[in-house]
């Protein structure tokens, strides 16, 4: 089912439908009908660019992290435990030694920064092995191990391959002692995680990261498309595609508004 519901999603993402949107268009210049062939190129060019370039990303990724800005650790509430779920740390390379820190691995410090801070006496790291035999609640231990935090400051979740299941699990091993959790996940999965961890029962304060959003302009125009805007915009993609089909499905029935919180 893991596997199923990633390639089922390619289908909502700019360089899978592209290159679909490209296949059509040749199955139809063999057939003749050029009008048509025409046409899916102009739409597979328009889906390809557009979230290549930097309005793309201020259109879909833009909005969903406004509502998350990044806080200190100072501006925010004390918790019952700090759940950090995964996505930062990739599966070494072949010839690599241990996990490759990616773009999302910011949240593995904040996380630290939380611990250290007395925010939390307990860091709950989530998230299954989802490529290769070590999980990524394993690796992120490793990793704020190596920042400073004892291995007996952390819990692993290793169940979990999606961000339902991190809350599910992360409920039925901690719920009884915490009900108050630090969340911190990227702040454009931020809206649909919380939604999940307050519809199994938890308090949310949301402590954001990997904002990816740029503040200032690059060396390259913004209307030239560049493989990192189209990269933002895909996971931008993923969590608006993502709420609504949890939303549909009623997974955040349960949630209620004065659940999740934001620091002022």
């Amino acid at each position: 089912m893991f596997t199923l519901t990633k390639v089922l999603s390619l289908f909502v993402y700019p360089l899978s439908l592209g290159v679909f949107l490209v296949g059509l268009s040749l199955l139809c210049q063999l057939r003749g009908n050029r009008a048509a062939a025409g046409l899916y190129t102009f739409f597979a060019l328009a889906v390809l660019y557009y979230p290549s370039t930097e309005f793309g990303v201020e259109a879909l990724a833009k909005p969903l992290e406004a509502r998350y800005p990044a806080f200190s650790p100072e501006e925010l509430p004390e918790g019952d435990i700090i759940v950090v779920l995964g996505g930062g740390i990739e599966a070494e390379g072949y010839f690599g030694r241990w996990g490759d820190l990616n773009h999302a691995a910011d949240r593995v410090v904040s996380a630290a920064e939380l611990w250290h801070a007395n925010k939390a006496a307990k860091i709950v790291v989530s998230g299954g092995a989802t490529n290769g035999p070590v999980s990524e609640a394993r690796r992120m231990s490793d990793l704020l191990e190596r920042l400073g935090v004892p291995a007996a400051a952390i819990s692993l979740e290793e169940k979990s391959l999606n961000t339902e299941g991190n809350a599910r699990e992360v409920s039925a091993m901690a719920k009884a002692n915490a009900q108050h959790v630090l969340l911190v996940t990227s702040s454009v999965h931020m809206r649909r995680a919380s939604a999940l961890f307050a519809a199994y029962g938890f308090k949310v304060t949301a402590a954001p990261t990997d904002h990816r959003v740029a503040r200032y302009p690059g060396a390259v125009p913004g209307w030239m498309p560049q493989i990192k805007h189209l990269d933002t915009s895909t996971a931008a993609i993923h969590e608006w595609v993502g709420y609504w089909v949890g939303k549909q499905l009623g997974s955040f029935e349960s949630t209620t508004d004065d659940t999740v919180e934001v620091a002022d």
